[in-house]
């Protein structure tokens, strides 16, 4: 049986130097989020310790040519509040040109708290929303990090 790409959320653990931290990830990306049912695709190997956003993106692109996110358990999830890293799996960046001279350039990542990975994952799976309307509500708050 292979993993429904529309449902279920990729989170790869690209950083193993605290595994209470990671067991605490884990169990956030399990709660169930009100009335819907969470699927996390979790891929604890070893083989991605210390890889990179581009890495982990290539190589989740490679299972999957249409998976719009892949999510990164790295150095900075394993502590506070466990954020993890949304990596864009399409190479370009925006420019939101809307704001004159407040114009920022909006990179392929961004932060978002555990709680809203299946939200962002299923959004951007089904085309509800783009990788950009996230990543430039991320970057309005002091830590670019996704809290809604």
């Amino acid at each position: 049986m292979g993993r429904d790409f529309a449902t279920e959320a990729l989170v790869v653990r690209t950083d193993h130097s605290d595994d209470e931290a990671w067991r605490s990830v884990v169990a956030l990306l399990s709660r169930p989020e009100g009335e819907l049912e969470v699927h996390t695709h979790i891929v604890d190997d070893r083989a991605f310790s210390g890889a990179g956003p581009d890495e982990v993106a290539l190589s989740a692109l490679a299972g999957d040519q249409g998976l719009e996110v892949v999510f990164l358990a790295d150095a900075a999830t394993m502590k506070g509040d466990h954020s993890l890293l949304a990596v864009s799996t399409r190479c370009e960046e925006l420019d939101d040109e809307d704001d004159g001279d407040n114009a920022e350039e909006l990179g392929r990542e961004f932060r978002l708290l555990p709680s809203l990975v299946h939200l962002t994952h299923v959004n951007l799976a089904i085309g509800h929303s783009d990788f950009w309307g996230f990543a430039y509500e991320a970057a309005q708050a002091p830590d670019n990090t996704l809290r809604w």
